[in-house]
């Protein structure tokens, strides 16, 4: 599996949750759990084990997680095994520090 490299984008909550909508609304249509599935076997990348609402967006994989108070928290897998977070300053603040 590759090095699993994590870098935090800070938005603001409504351009997070509007991020989170679009992946979850890519991820529900029909084509996407095979363009996943080919996305996965081809990168071989970690993802966070609790992610849902899966899509494959370019040459990314995105796909949400929710923080501990229920905020939807949409990330970004590269190819290279960076993962991108898109969160608000308060909880980037709380799970990073």
């Amino acid at each position: 599996m590759a090095h699993r490299d994590v870098q935090v984008e800070i938005l603001d909550v409504a351009a997070v949750d509007d991020m989170a909508g679009k992946v979850q609304s890519a991820a529900g249509r029909p084509e996407m759990n095979h363009k996943v599935r080919k996305w996965r076997d081809k990168h071989r990348v970690t993802t966070a084990k609790d992610g849902y609402s899966f899509a494959v967006v370019g040459e990314t994989l995105m796909y949400l997680h929710k923080a501990p108070d229920g905020m939807i928290i949409p990330h970004a897998s590269y190819p290279d095994g960076t993962e991108k977070v898109y969160t608000d300053h308060d909880h980037a603040e709380a799970a990073y520090g």
